[in-house]
C-alpha cells in the first residue's frame, strides 16, 4: 500500500506564508502632534467621513485596512511592523513603490538568541527570496506574482479588529485623528494569548484613511508583548532592487514541480512534475527513523523521471536510485520524515515535513523506465 502525505510544506510557500500575521521591523519613531492640544469628543462625528469609523468608533477594521491599503498601493510608501512576544521578537520592513516594485525584510529572533533573515523583493517579472540562518544563505526566485503588502494589511486588520477603538480627540482637518483601545478579544490567529492579559491600544491616522501609528501593549507572564505598526515614509516612487540580488545564483529560477511520497514503508519516491530538471549533482537529504542521510544525484532528474531513496536494510545508507527497490534491500520507514533538494550553488529546490497515519487505497505504480541511469 501506499502512505500520501498529510502534511507537506514547500519551503518557498512557508517563507512567503511567514510574511503574514504580526510581524514588522526597527523601533517605531511616531511623531506626537504639537500644534494643538486635542479635547475630547463625545461622538467623533466629524471623523466618521474616514473609512470604518462610525459614531467616534472603529467599526470596520476591514474598510479602514482597505482604505489604507490602496493609498499605499497609489503613491508608495515605506511601513514597518514590530512585534515583541516572549518567544520571538520580529522585525519587518516594507517598501511598496507606486510602480508596483516591492521589497521586503524580516528579522526573526527565537528566545534562545537565534535569528533568521528573510528578504524579498518584487516586480513585475519575478519575486525574488533570500534567506539567511547561521551560516546559510539559500534564494529562490518565482515567476508566480507576489505581494507582501497582503502580509502586512492581514496583521494589521487582525490587530484592529481585536480591540474597541475610540476616537479620543477633535483636532483640526490637518491635525491626525487619535483613537485609543483599553479592552481587547483577540482571535485566535493573532499572535496575542487571548484572555491572559490586558492589552492598551493607540490608533494615529489622517483624515486621508492613512494610517501614521497603530501600538497595541500589554504583559505576559510578567513580560511585555507588543505589536507596531508605523508608516516611515510617503509617498516611494520606486522599490529599488538591493544589492543582494546581484548574487541570486541562475538556478534560482527553476522550477521542477517535485511531489513526494512514502510507499510500502520503505522507501521515498521524488517525482518531477514540472518542465523543470532538479540539476546533475544536486543534494538530497533525507531524514527518518532518527536517522539522517545525504546522496548527490548523478543524473539530472528530468520532467517526468522518479528516483526512489531508501535507507539500506545492511548498514542503514541512504541510497538514491531510479529503480524501485525491493523490500529485501530497505528498512522500515516511520512517520514522521522529511526532505530537502538542493543545488550545489544554495538554492533549495525542496523542503517538507511529513507524516502519514492512514493508508490510501491506490497501488503502488509500476517501475518507472523513463529516468536515467541509477544515482
Amino acid at each position: 500500500m501506499t502512505h500520501r502525505l498529510l502534511v507537506l510544506v514547500v519551503i518557498s510557500s512557508v517563507l512567503l506564508a511567514g510574511c503574514t500575521g504580526l510581524q514588522g521591523t526597527e523601533t517605531p519613531t511616531a511623531e506626537t502632534p504639537t500644534a494643538t492640544t486635542p479635547t475630547a469628543s463625545p461622538d467623533g462625528s466629524e471623523t466618521d467621513n474616514i473609512a470604518g469609523i462610525s459614531n467616534g468608533t472603529l467599526t470596520n477594521a476591514s474598510a479602514l485596512v482597505a482604505a489604507n491599503g490602496a493609498t499605499i498601493v497609489e503613491n508608495g510608501a515605506r511601513i514597518s511592523i514590530e512585534q515583541t512576544r516572549p518567544e520571538m521578537d520580529r522585525d519587518s520592513m516594507l517598501t511598496v513603490g507606486a510602480d508596483g516594485a516591492s521589497e521586503l525584510s524580516t528579522i526573526s529572533t527565537a528566545s534562545s538568541g537565534q535569528s533568521e533573515t528573510s528578504d524579498y523583493y518584487n516586480n513585475d517579472s519575478a519575486t525574488y527570496l533570500r534567506l539567511q540562518s547561521d551560516n546559510e544563505t539559500r534564494y529562490r526566485m518565482v515567476e508566480q506574482g507576489y505581494n507582501p503588502l497582503d502580509g502586512f494589511n492581514s496583521s494589521l486588520e487582525t490587530a484592529l479588529a481585536g480591540g474597541t477603538f475610540t476616537v479620543a480627540n477633535e483636532s483640526a482637518d490637518s491635525e491626525p485623528v487619535v483613537l485609543t483601545a483599553e479592552e481587547f478579544s483577540p482571535a485566535a490567529n493573532s499572535g496575542f494569548p487571548g484572555d491572559t492579559m490586558t492589552l492598551n491600544g493607540r490608533l494615529v491616522l489622517d483624515r486621508n484613511n492613512q494610517i501614521q501609528n497603530l501600538t497595541i501593549t500589554g504583559q505576559q507572564d510578567g513580560q511585555t508583548v507588543a505589536y507596531t505598526y508605523e508608516l516611515r515614509q510617503s509617498p516611494v516612487d520606486h522599490a529599488s532592487a538591493p544589492a543582494w540580488i546581484a548574487d541570486v545564483p541562475p538556478s534560482a529560477s527553476l522550477h521542477p514541480e517535485l511531489s513526494t511520497t512514502v510507499e510500502n514503508d520503505s522507501y521515498l519516491r521524488i517525482e518531477n512534475e514540472g518542465s523543470d530538471p532538479v540539476p546533475r549533482n544536486a543534494t538530497l537529504s533525507f531524514s527518518a527513523n532518527n536517522t539522517a542521510g545525504t546522496v548527490t544525484l548523478a543524473s539530472a532528474l528530468e520532467s517526468g523521471d522518479s528516483r526512489y531513496a531508501y535507507f539500506a536494510a545492511g548498514d542503514g545508507a541512504l541510497i538514491l536510485t531510479a529503480e524501485r527497490p525491493s523490500s529485501e534491500v530497505t528498512a522500515p520507514i516511520e512517520s514522521p520524515a522529511s526532505i530537502t533538494i538542493s543545488t550545489d550553488d544554495g538554492v533549495t529546490l525542496l523542503s517538507v515535513g511529513m507524516g502519514w497515519g492512514s493508508e490510501s487505497s491506490s497501488e503502488p505504480t509500476q517501475n518507472d523506465t523513463s529516468g536515467g541511469s541509477g544515482e
